[in-house]
């Protein structure tokens, strides 16, 4: 499926994509590493590399290339970034309490992220796997079979 858009807002969406699911992993799969740094030195200094983002440098006219679902979520997304963010460098919750709100925070990012990229990959005209036709779906799990 071709997208819609412009290459310029092909290039924007990508380079949101790209963000955003970076953002994601950083802070999900690094996460016991920052939040032991956090709690045995009671240092914020690491914080900046794992939240950095282009987003918050994303002007309105790149923003505006968007679809409304697109810019809703992301605004969602980041937002719950920089919630995390904000609690972490200004907290003096002990790390458990810490901890507790980060996995939820997490949590609620991961459903997001999901939903972002559905958005994105729509506008983009990628077809993920659940909207594969499904004559390639079977022949792909019949080709699977044959190999066991």
């Amino acid at each position: 499926m071709k997208s819609k858009n412009t290459e310029e807002a092909q290039r924007i969406l990508t380079l949101l994509k790209i963000d955003a699911n970076n953002l994601y992993r950083r802070i999900k799969d690094r996460k016991i590493e920052y939040l032991e740094i956090f709690a045995l030195r009671r240092t914020r200094e690491h914080f900046p590399m794992i939240f950095d983002n282009r987003y918050s440098q994303t002007t309105i006219a790149e923003l505006s290339k968007c679809s409304t679902e697109v810019i809703t979520t992301l605004d969602q997304f980041y937002s719950h970034a920089e919630d995390m963010s904000w609690y972490l460098f200004q907290t003096e919750d002990m790390p458990n309490t810490v901890e507790d709100y980060i996995n939820r925070k997490i949590s609620r990012m991961s459903k997001l992220i999901g939903t972002l990229n559905m958005y994105l990959d729509a506008e983009l005209g990628i077809i993920s796997e659940e909207e594969a036709p499904k004559e390639f779906t079977l022949e792909v799990e019949e080709e699977d079979n044959q190999e066991v």
